[in-house]
């Protein structure tokens, strides 16, 4: 954990509310920090630039420069895979496989069990789910669709050439948006629909300022140093492997049962075998 991480968690409880949004942006979103000025992060999140000055002193800065040099040492840091530590080169596998076991670890820290609770919990107790992404982000909605029919069932994947909306969802349903640079306007669009119509909106992106922030109720942003999906699509199924796996131990329908009736009607359909 960096030096600025630990002095958040040391003095969180002392810092005002005002603070404590400049707080939970930095966990969240530490790319903002090192890329904008002072007033620009206020903006992000609605407060003046005073009170992120405020809050770069309340936790043991002389002010915002300090704090942004920091966040770029750190961000360098992860970029440059310093948990790498052997003096010999490496093969390139081995390097990209360390590299990504770096940020499983570092966005497993910055996610609290609130997190994952909370989202266990909607997804168990939904009648209906729908599971969007596109472009890049579609092998992972693909995923998570499938593998969500095989632990508790009920999950369709959004496809916007053929699907016919919202209509027979609830506000008891859940809507699952993979939004990830460039930000594809279908998802959001949907996102928005889904929102109008009361369903609860669980949401994996990049960074705090990407659109459907706004609109999501539950977010999960990977702060990587570059937006890159070869660097993301490793974390997101890491982070969703975790999520299936609370959701399996909720399932009254012992899993082994529930998977074979999934698969011998998914092969009636498609395989061959």
């Amino acid at each position: 954990m960096s030096d600025y991480m630990s002095k958040i968690n040391d003095h969180y409880d002392e810092l005002t509310k005002g603070m404590k949004l400049v707080a939970d942006f930095l966990m969240r979103d530490p790319t903002a920090f090192a890329t904008h000025p002072a007033k620009k992060v206020g903006e992000f999140i609605d407060v003046s630039e005073t009170m992120v000055l405020r809050f770069c002193t309340a936790i043991g800065y002389t002010g915002f420069s300090q704090l942004q040099t920091e966040v770029r040492e750190y961000i360098f840091d992860l970029g440059a895979k310093k948990t790498i530590t052997s003096d010999e080169p490496l093969p390139h596998y081995k390097e990209v496989m360390l590299s990504d076991l770096a940020n499983i670890q570092e966005t497993a820290n910055r996610f609290t069990e609130e997190d994952f609770e909370q989202t266990i919990e909607k997804i168990d107790e939904a009648d209906e789910i729908l599971v969007a992404g596109l472009h890049a982000s579609f092998s992972m909605a693909h995923w998570l669709s499938y593998t969500l029919n095989l632990v508790r069932g009920g999950a369709s994947l959004y496809r916007p050439e053929s699907d016919v909306g919202l209509n027979r969802f609830t506000e008891k349903s859940v809507v699952i948006v993979f939004s990830f640079y460039r930000y594809a306007m279908d998802t959001i669009t949907l996102a928005k629909e889904a929102k109008e119509r009361g369903i609860h909106i669980i949401a994996f992106t990049d960074s705090l300022t990407a659109p459907i922030t706004k609109i999501a109720d539950q977010l999960f942003v990977l702060n990587l140093p570059a937006k890159s999906i070869l660097q993301t699509v490793p974390v997101v199924y890491s982070i969703l492997n975790a999520i299936l796996a609370g959701v399996a131990l909720k399932q009254t329908q012992p899993g082994e049962t529930r998977k074979n009736m999934f698969i011998q009607e998914d092969s009636r359909k498609f395989c061959v075998k």
